[in-house]
């Protein structure tokens, strides 16, 4: 077993980025001259081709053939503007060369940026909370003896709650499998702990200053989604425009379903749509047939998530890989069970652990933006205000909403710092919301699961009455 793990670890070190096409390196790409990675960053094009990313090749990945400048100003925190400015300048395409080069065009003509970028460095709220967060871990890089980047990155501590509950969830699949009855509704949500406070932060470089580990570890329990679809959906999609009209592809899921957003036609179908039966049967699909499946395999089609968010068509041999990954998942989660149990037992066994976790999911993501104070709270194009007035923190200070949502209900901060551990918020939190008041920026806030979702039903009775002409 150790020789085999060790030739494993081999072919996907030496063949895994000529599959996983997403995590080339700039070695691996200078071998094809047309194999070049582009990106408009502040109105100018840059050829990242050859530039060693000290995040990895899949951050710089993300940003090709779009204009990446809301990625790129939020995952930089802690380093000064002017210093990120003048790496970046050694790989600008000057304009005239820009003009004709055909790589230099968006994969989406529509892929404005959205945001007013013009004069932030010296925005004194953004200036503060770069401060905050500079300051913040500083003093515990000081104490750990490590680098700023590696302090912003889970603890000691938090690697041994991630283990814990991979060991955990591991341990209750020999009695799962088998059929037990009090596993069938303790392993699901077992699952989406263990998920939520690992899987969330590696896909947003949060766990390790080694990229490999937080592309890799994701992919050991895709409950949620495809790693790959999730980064188009989550990362470059959703946080960087959040509640942005034809931007935030978390606005339009199911459309013919529910209407959370004033991009949606008013159909005379939304009519009724806060009903608990009809929430409920949108909530028990949304994951295992939503993103997990049929929005997967309308991106890969369309080459488009939700209409919104350009998809680049996958290699032959990455997406047979991508296909092959979503089988094992489908199988896992719903054609074990016939194998294994009578057919009356394999029928249930195949749904609910599905429902139950979806269910979960949405509990602990809906409530973060569809209120009536965020769906619509602001056009203003600073950046750092609209993460925060379009997010909405939940139980702030509660360890049950902390652990069970995955440090999800810290969203203000999460969407400021994505690429910082959750681990870190709480903390982060207190100076955040003191910015907040100092600036007259809208910090909400919901005392835990029960206001939150009452607030988040509020909204989602107000969206399914029609539109006054």
């Amino acid at each position: 077993i150790p020789v085999a793990l060790c030739v494993l670890l081999w072919l996907v070190r030496r063949y895994g980025p000529y599959i996983f096409t997403e995590a080339k390196s700039p070695t691996h790409r200078t071998k094809n001259k047309n194999d070049r990675l582009l990106t408009h960053i502040h109105n100018k094009w840059y050829d990242l081709t050859t530039f060693e990313h000290p995040g990895g090749p899949i951050a710089v990945s993300l940003i090709h053939q779009r204009d990446g400048t809301a990625l790129f100003e939020s995952h930089h925190p802690f380093m000064k503007r002017s210093k990120l400015m003048k790496i970046l300048s050694k790989y600008e395409i000057p304009n005239e060369v820009a003009k004709n080069d055909q790589g230099c065009e968006l994969m989406d003509p529509r892929d404005d940026g959205y945001y007013t970028w013009e004069g932030i460095e010296n925005d004194k709220f953004a200036t503060d909370l770069k401060e905050l967060v500079n300051g913040y871990f500083s003093s515990i890089a000081k104490r750990r003896g490590v680098t700023i980047n590696q302090a912003a990155k889970a603890t000691p501590a938090r690697w041994m709650l991630v283990l814990s509950l991979m060991a955990s969830l591991l341990g209750t699949l020999p009695w799962y499998v088998r059929g037990n009855w009090a596993l069938l509704f303790l392993t699901p949500p077992l699952a989406w702990v263990c998920g939520a406070n690992y899987w969330h932060d590696g896909l947003h470089f949060g766990l390790s200053t080694d990229w490999r580990i937080n592309a890799w570890l994701p992919y050991l329990f895709p409950f949620f989604s495809s790693p790959w679809m999730w980064y188009h959906e989550h990362v470059i999609g959703h946080h960087a425009y959040p509640n942005v009209d034809h931007k935030d592809p978390d606005l339009a899921h199911a459309p013919q379903l529910m209407r959370e957003h004033n991009s949606i036609k008013w159909k005379p179908m939304h009519e009724g749509q806060a009903r608990w039966h009809r929430v409920l049967f949108v909530w028990s699909v949304a994951v295992g047939i939503g993103l997990s499946l049929l929005n997967d395999v309308k991106a890969n089609l369309k080459l488009s998530y939700n209409n919104v968010v350009p998809c680049a068509s996958l290699s032959r041999p990455r997406i047979t890989v991508h296909i092959l990954g979503r089988m094992v998942y489908i199988f896992l989660m719903h054609v074990w069970p016939f194998f294994a149990l009578p057919l009356w037992k394999a029928v249930i066994w195949a749904t609910v652990p599905g429902i139950l976790l979806s269910v979960c999911f949405m509990v602990n993501t809906q409530i973060n933006h569809l209120t009536n104070e965020c769906a619509h709270a602001s056009d203003d194009t600073n950046f750092y205000k609209h993460q925060v007035v379009t997010s909405q923190n939940f139980g702030n200070g509660s360890l049950f909403c902390y652990y069970f949502s995955g440090g999800l209900n810290y969203q203000i901060e999460h969407h400021l710092f994505p690429n910082v551990n959750h681990c870190h918020l709480p903390e982060l939190a207190k100076g955040v919301k003191r910015i907040c008041e100092r600036h007259g920026v809208p910090y909400h806030h919901a005392a835990g699961y029960r206001d939150a979702m009452e607030r988040h039903v509020a909204h989602t009775v107000e969206m399914e009455r029609k539109p006054v002409s």
